[in-house]
């Protein structure tokens, strides 16, 4: 009898610990989910650099236009625009202490502002020593970090900074000025548009997780004319 009731104390012990392993097992997997799309790096192709219209003719044909259409851009053009932004277009000058030679100035050459990429897939920050796109969030924050007709722009820029260095307004406007050059040369919309008010920032703010010592500074929208 002893022995029977053993055996069956040692059976119970053994069904309670397997039961045991997979409700942990099941509480690990649902408190750590895996993504069911988890975004990766995109390499952009070269810059072509030797594409589009004369400087003449793109700022005879530049203009703000707020209304877009919900087409994604070419990984080529996509990389083309974010070279003519804020791109790589001289290597360092070690000799003289420079960093990269950019597209566009910046007080001091600090270089400060940084490109953070809005896709309907997701948002990205422009690598423009690699030309690559660095993943940041999933899904489509459109919706929350543009404004108007911009949630269907193909692409929306926003310049962050840390507020407190001088020139970092500043240098958006020659980012902005060399986005919209593009635009107007590719035959696309673009709208620069500022943010609304410390609810507007805290909300884009948290749709590209920036830490605490970056804000947003300006958006820029760029895409196809609606059809």
């Amino acid at each position: 009898m002893r022995v029977q009731l053993r055996l069956t104390a040692a059976l119970l012990a053994l069904l309670v610990l397997a039961c045991g392993e997979q409700l942990v097992g099941c509480l690990n997997r649902h408190s750590s989910p895996v993504l069911a799309a988890e975004l990766q790096p995109i390499q952009l192709p070269k810059p072509e650099i030797t594409a589009g219209l004369p400087l003449m003719q793109a700022l005879a044909k530049r203009q703000t236009t707020r209304d877009f259409a919900d087409q994604p851009l070419s990984l080529q053009t996509l990389s083309n625009l974010l070279w003519a932004a804020f791109g790589v277009n001289r290597p360092r000058e070690l000799k003289r202490g420079l960093g990269l030679g950019r597209t566009a100035p910046s007080g001091m050459n600090r270089q400060e502002v940084e490109l953070y990429v809005v896709l309907a897939q997701g948002v990205y920050v422009y690598d423009a020593e690699k030309n690559l796109l660095r993943p940041v969030a999933g899904g489509d924050a459109r919706g929350t970090v543009c404004v108007g007709g911009a949630v269907h722009a193909a692409v929306t820029l926003v310049y962050v900074a840390d507020p407190k260095l001088d020139f970092a307004q500043v240098d958006t406007g020659f980012i902005g000025q060399n986005v919209y050059l593009f635009a107007a040369s590719e035959g696309l919309n673009a709208w620069f548009y500022s943010l609304h008010g410390p609810s507007d920032i805290a909300a884009v703010a948290a749709a590209l997780k920036l830490p605490a010592d970056k804000r947003p500074l300006y958006r820029q929208s760029v895409g196809f004319p609606p059809k």
